[in-house]
């Protein structure tokens, strides 16, 4: 998919680009923006040299945006469901109240999730860190056909 952007910020070889919502938005969600948002700002290797102000067409790949998405929200979530019902099936004898163990265990599994993300945030970013890639750098001839 291919949006075009604003960049906004550069900081050596990263580029900050804002894409404002589009008709496309409501249906895609990949990049992460939000209902409510009108624009979001993502970084991404400026491979083309674009300085701040210039406009650039932007080319994401929606897998890879999704699968980062799903694992920051997904494996938290299954990590808490996982502390939960380990909580319930461990004996009334050994824990006399389950549904305190289930709470508590479901919290201890969901923050031991967010620290395993936050201890492959490296390997994550080398994964997924072509999800945006600049193809090219719109003239200003080109923004007023595209308007």
């Amino acid at each position: 998919m291919n949006e075009s952007g604003l960049v906004i910020k550069t900081n050596e070889d990263i580029a900050y680009v804002r894409f404002e919502r589009t008709s496309a938005c409501s249906k895609c969600g990949a990049c992460g923006m939000l209902s409510g948002q009108n624009d979001i700002t993502v970084s991404m290797e400026n491979s083309l040299h674009a300085k701040t102000g210039d406009r650039v067409e932007v080319q994401f790949t929606t897998k890879n945006a999704l699968q980062s998405s799903a694992i920051a929200y997904i494996f938290p979530l299954l990590m808490l469901f996982l502390g939960v019902w380990i909580g319930y099936i461990i004996p009334q004898n050994i824990f006399p109240v389950n549904d305190v163990l289930a709470a508590l265990l479901g919290i201890v599994f969901a923050a031991a999730a967010f620290v395993i993300l936050k201890l492959l945030n490296p390997y994550f970013k080398k994964k997924f860190s072509n999800v945006y890639t600049m193809t090219k750098i719109i003239k200003e001839s080109e923004q007023d056909k595209c308007s």
